[in-house]
């Protein structure tokens, strides 16, 4: 019996996400794409999920595409997971983060971090944050914040430089 393979459209969003979703199942995966450089504005890719549906996709490349903001910090894994060391952050918004750890470690989705960076405002605040790592290609990796309230000198960063999403 032969399987008919659907193709579903997805853009790649602010932190270098692609989601896709299974037909069948409705199972959600979210890869990391900061590590792999598109020249063309549309790639095709096919996909297998774990129920047996294979399928094609169409990752979509922003047009407004921004340089990588390039903020030095550190991580440290808040679980029972040992892991740490320094970063550099690729994008940001309100929602979540972008980054590339200077080592690749086993970080997988699901686990919480915590963060330190200093941003390159007048002041070079330094700024802490608890996150959720989702996605991970191997140094890249894609995080939402447990909190989206930026009371802190991240708001207005993020305010100012149109980040806030």
């Amino acid at each position: 019996m032969e399987q008919k393979i659907m193709e579903q459209k997805i853009r790649i969003d602010r932190l270098d996400t692609a989601r896709l979703t299974c037909p069948d199942c409705r199972r959600k995966k979210i890869l990391q794409m900061s590590g792999h450089k598109f020249t063309r504005q549309y790639t095709k890719i096919t996909y297998r999920c774990p129920c047996g549906y294979t399928g094609s996709a169409i990752l979509e490349k922003r047009s407004d595409a921004d340089a990588d903001i390039g903020l030095a910090g550190t991580f440290i894994c808040s679980d029972t997971t040992r892991c740490s060391g320094r970063m550099t952050i690729k994008r940001l918004s309100s929602q979540g983060i972008a980054f590339k750890t200077n080592v690749e470690q086993k970080i997988d989705p699901g686990l919480t971090l915590h963060l330190e960076f200093v941003l390159d405002d007048g002041k070079q605040s330094i700024v802490h944050k608890k996150v959720t790592v989702l996605a991970r290609d191997g140094k890249y990796l894609t995080a939402k914040f447990l909190s989206i309230e930026h009371y802190d000198n991240l708001g207005p960063y993020l305010f100012f430089n149109k980040l806030y999403v």
